[in-house]
């Protein structure tokens, strides 16, 4: 996490029901005569305890949000979220109609509240709009160099076609995810774009661009990528050009019931 955060318990408030103490993964709360205790041990701060409490009496300092009362369960139907599942397409051809901030910004929210490995909350976003020409240009410039030695080891780039707009497809708005590690921001990605197929965003991982983001010191510079981070993938969205009528197949699943 990039900030320091604290548990914070209101003995005004608590009621000393142990809920909290008893859903702690890292079990550093404590119940005594008085209220429950934070024992200072070490915490990843994940917030169960401030989600459990039924009085509001747990507060985590630092966020610059307010926790929000779940209403109806957090569920949805589950029907309606495997035909969105399985209904998603990688788009590659896009109106060129803009895609409102307000969009992006509900796309983002929904990789805000992904999980993270350990509660690290180690996730970054880079939104390319304004300068999104520059940016493919640049990456255009390195794959079409490294096409060549790309293609020792990747049939597919032998004879692929690099044309101008190959990346992002005349999409508006790519998404630069990064992350500490894979893990974190690959999760995100994946309800970032479930979020995106809620709202009728198109979406394009684009692993080429990503794939010069890793590789293009140029790039690196540009984008930035600090120390301790890396780009994880890159979500192209924008306006569909076309509509799917069916789903496409997939092999069954392999599962081993024990």
């Amino acid at each position: 996490m990039r900030k320091e955060h604290q548990i914070i318990i209101d003995p005004s408030k608590c009621n000393r029901c142990g809920m909290c103490r008893d859903d702690c993964p890292d079990k550093v709360l404590i119940v005594t005569d008085k209220s429950a205790e934070h024992t200072g041990q070490y915490c990843v701060k994940c917030g169960h305890c401030v989600a459990i409490c039924p009085q509001g009496a747990v507060i985590i300092s630092g966020y610059d949000d307010e926790p929000e009362a779940i209403t109806g369960g957090g569920k949805v139907d589950p029907d309606a979220l495997l035909r969105l599942v399985k209904s998603r397409r990688s788009m590659r051809q896009f109106t060129g109609k803009d895609i409102p901030p307000q969009v992006v910004s509900q796309i983002i929210e929904a990789g805000r509240y992904t999980p993270t490995g350990g509660n690290r909350q180690d996730v970054s976003y880079i939104v390319i709009r304004e300068k999104k020409d520059e940016y493919e240009e640049k990456a255009i410039e390195f794959l079409r160099r490294a096409q060549p030695e790309l293609a020792v080891t990747n049939p597919y780039m032998k004879n692929l076609v690099i044309d101008d707009n190959f990346l992002f497809k005349g999409a508006p708005v790519a998404i630069v995810i990064k992350s500490a590690g894979m893990l974190s921001g690959a999760l995100a990605a994946s309800t970032m774009e479930l979020m995106a197929q809620s709202l009728g965003v198109g979406v394009l991982y684009s692993g080429l661009f990503t794939l010069a983001a890793k590789q293009s010191d140029e790039l690196k510079q540009m984008l930035p990528v600090g120390q301790g981070e890396e780009v994880v993938t890159t979500l192209v969205i924008g306006d569909p050009a076309v509509e799917y009528q069916r789903t496409a197949q997939r092999e069954a699943a392999v599962v081993d019931y024990r």
